[in-house]
């Protein structure tokens, strides 16, 4: 290989061809001093694309397991191509999964604030409803443990949030995040005993080792072309609206004070997810604004430059029209203009300029369901 390995990282992607339906496997190497990016067919032997520069994409998204949009291939990173990237990262990139047990979106919100103020980025996101066998999969650990019949009891049949957590030693730094399992005994400051109240309800369950963590991540989030009907999205459909958690919010760590705020103005999260919506699903969803809003281009590539999380929202109180009252809480479109008018808006409180606005939301009310469609139903296929 020419050139020396501080100059480029390379690891192994596959990628899912729907036409040929087969894996392809290939070489992918990364430059950091420009940021670009080049592919190997490994199969056929030759250079599948040329070094370029790949919009949104940096180290920090190179992790065994992560997903990369690279030019309208979804290529999943499964292993280091060389001992010396394996060396350089493999620690700083570690995997864990964590579970968010049922607690108020609010709580929810500031226990992924502090994921993200101890360096654990969220790569992957979803909320589902467990079953008793997911209980058992996920806790098959502490099975013999005497509070397993009541961890079953308690969790079957409720919502979670489930999420890949990278970052370095991750799998150390969250334990010792949660603190004990008892939260009467969990040192103070630690998220079991801020939020926790006993052994069984105390918020959050991590993966207990690196490869235990490998095996929740791919148990809770099944490869897409794998049909499974185990942990579905959870959309109800009804007097429901859209909320996008933007790209550039996630990046920023503003996911956990966005759910807050939601719960804070009286809305429940019914369904969530992250997505990595590609340029032509960006440029679909928001059809409407080309040619009246000057930002349409701007708006689609910002949707389009990495991980967002789409959200069904729910009125708490069942005789409001959901998508007329979570759009006030949203805000105008202009986080300056929101500031000024509406500074307890979400726009307002997280939003930087009206393309990197923090958040999207359904303009119209008969668009709330459409919209909650197109990303729970349509983009999830």
């Amino acid at each position: 290989m020419e050139g020396s390995y501080k100059e480029k990282y390379s690891f192994i992607g596959e990628w899912y061809d729907n036409q040929a339906s087969l894996v392809r496997r290939f070489n992918i190497f990364y430059y950091p001093t420009d940021d670009t990016i080049e592919m190997y067919d490994l199969k056929n032997r030759k250079t599948f694309l040329r070094r370029v520069k790949v919009n949104g994409i940096t180290l920090d998204n190179f992790f065994i397991g992560s997903t990369l949009y690279i030019l309208g291939r979804l290529v999943k990173i499964t292993d280091f191509a060389c001992e010396h990237t394996k060396e350089r990262l493999h620690k700083d990139m570690e995997v864990t999964f964590a579970m968010i047990k049922p607690v108020p979106t609010k709580i929810a919100g500031k226990i992924i604030t502090h994921f993200f103020e101890h360096n654990l980025k969220i790569t992957k996101m979803k909320k589902a409803l467990l079953t008793a066998d997911d209980v058992n999969y996920l806790y098959r650990t502490q099975v013999s443990d005497p509070t397993f019949p009541f961890l079953l009891e308690y969790l079957t049949g409720q919502l979670v949030y489930g999420m890949e957590l990278v970052g370095k030693d991750a799998v150390a730094i969250s334990k010792e995040l949660l603190g004990d399992r008892d939260p009467a005994k969990a040192k103070p400051g630690t998220i079991r005993a801020l939020y926790g109240t006993d052994p069984v309800k105390n918020c959050v369950h991590v993966s207990g080792s690196p490869s235990d963590a490998v095996k929740d991540v791919e148990y809770f989030f099944p490869p897409a072309h794998m049909p499974t009907s185990r942990l579905r999205l959870t959309a109800t459909l009804s007097n429901c609206t859209l909320c996008i958690v933007k790209p550039h919010a996630i990046r920023e760590g503003k996911l956990g004070a966005a759910l807050e705020a939601i719960d804070e103005g009286g809305f429940d999260v019914t369904a969530l997810n992250m997505f990595i919506v590609e340029n032509i699903n960006a440029a679909e969803f928001y059809e409407v604004y080309k040619g009246i809003v000057q930002e349409y281009k701007g708006m689609v590539e910002e949707l389009a430059s990495g991980p967002c999380i789409a959200m069904e929202i729910v009125a708490k109180d069942k005789n409001v029209n959901t998508a007329v009252d979570f759009r006030k809480l949203v805000g105008p479109s202009d986080p300056e203009i929101a500031r000024l008018l509406r500074p307890h808006t979400l726009r307002a409180k997280l939003g930087n300029t009206k393309v990197q606005n923090a958040v999207h939301c359904s303009d119209l009310a008969e668009d709330g369901l459409l919209e909650v469609e197109y990303f729970f139903k349509i983009l999830d296929l």
